[in-house]
């Protein structure tokens, strides 16, 4: 199966030590990548301070930059580095989408659109079409490139890293679940100014509701 490669180039993919350090690589990678921890960025929900947790696995509670408030988060959301559910308010409800400034993406298309409008006002279409396939390219590669983000429908949390994903269960946004939640987001905020402060439930809003027999 290798009479396309150089005879040195056989023996030494044939031989076992090759293998043996093909197998070690492979279970070092894989203990690197099981080794690397997830990270959450939040709210604080007393002053609004976005707060970031570097280890999200060991961490049991932090303290608010801001304000000095405390933060505990749901431990049992994270089994065998897996995420499933949000380790800020329990909601199993989550969605991913990539860990990209959409407002950068919608830059490199406004400026790739600006420049090539002036090459076709100079009558040069050739130039113009490479930018515009110039900009769609930078945006597929950026696209392809820049790894997903895990965001929490109810408290907007963030988490990153490997196990923020597990299987691809977790799907991109779903515009009627995160209606249902901006509803409910709206709706504290206004019992918080009439009656004090609302802690949301950790109960998934996507969820149908019991009937009692």
């Amino acid at each position: 199966m290798f009479w396309f490669l150089p005879a040195w180039l056989v023996r030494i993919k044939s031989s076992p030590s090759f293998e043996a350090k093909s197998r070690c690589f492979d279970v070092d990678a894989g203990r690197r990548r099981r080794v690397q921890d997830m990270e959450l960025t939040y709210e604080c929900a007393g002053c609004h301070a976005v707060n970031h947790v570097s280890s999200l696995e060991s961490a049991e509670q932090v303290t608010c930059q801001r304000c000095g408030a405390g933060h505990s988060f749901h431990r049992d959301t994270i089994e065998d580095g897996e995420l499933h559910a949000c380790p800020s308010c329990a909601t199993t409800d989550l969605y991913i989408q990539k860990d990209f400034p959409q407002g950068l993406g919608l830059f490199i298309v406004i400026v790739g659109f600006v420049i090539s409008t002036v090459f076709w006002y100079l009558e040069k279409p050739l130039f113009t079409y490479l930018i515009l396939l110039a900009s769609a390219l930078l945006d597929m590669v950026l696209y392809y490139r820049v790894p997903d983000v895990t965001i929490c429908y109810r408290c907007l949390s963030q988490v990153r890293g490997a196990g923020a994903n597990p299987g691809g269960a977790i799907r991109p946004f779903d515009l009627a679940i995160g209606e249902r939640y901006r509803q409910e987001r709206f709706r504290i905020e206004e019992l918080r100014k009439r009656a004090g402060s609302v802690e949301p439930s950790s109960t998934p809003l996507s969820s149908p509701p019991l009937k009692n027999v």
